[in-house]
């Protein structure tokens, strides 16, 4: 019988400052909230934005790339993860967000995948970073959270 995994937040939100230029996107309170009910793989994250020039998804890619413009980049213990950049529009419409906006809350989806079949040993901590990026390639600071893996 395989046993479940489940993520603890371990501690709370990693501060960091923020430039509150109008234009730098802000990220903040990024927060765990689950996983997904078919999977406990599959985390359910989101975050608060500020953006004053409303650009963070203006773009109209569906797919992104390393060093596109509009996408959110998530991290583990501070290294991209394997989704690589995700498009910040698709994010906005599934959130309810206009693309326009200038602050609200994202929904998003990360999955974990571990190098083999085993996941790491009970009580591990790790990071998980988000950072944006809007159409004039500003870029927020890192907005980050650790948790904590319980196998269960």
């Amino acid at each position: 019988m395989r046993r479940g995994l489940v993520l603890a937040v371990a501690a709370g939100a990693l501060l960091s400052a923020a430039c509150n230029d109008g234009h730098t996107p802000a990220l903040t309170n990024l927060k765990y909230n689950g996983a997904a009910p078919d999977s406990p793989l599959v985390l359910l994250l989101s975050l608060d934005f500020e953006d004053g020039d409303g650009d963070l998804a203006s773009c109209t890619a569906i797919e992104a790339r390393e060093g596109d413009r509009c996408v959110l980049d998530t991290f583990i213990n501070d290294r991209p993860t394997s989704a690589g950049p995700l498009p910040l529009l698709p994010i906005f419409v599934k959130s309810g967000v206009t693309s326009s906006a200038t602050s609200g809350t994202l929904n998003f989806v990360l999955e974990l995948s571990f190098n083999g079949d085993a996941p790491p040993q009970d009580g591990s901590t790790f990071s998980l970073g988000a950072r944006a990026s809007d159409e004039s390639q500003n870029t927020s600071t890192t907005q980050e959270i650790k948790l904590r893996l319980e196998n269960g």
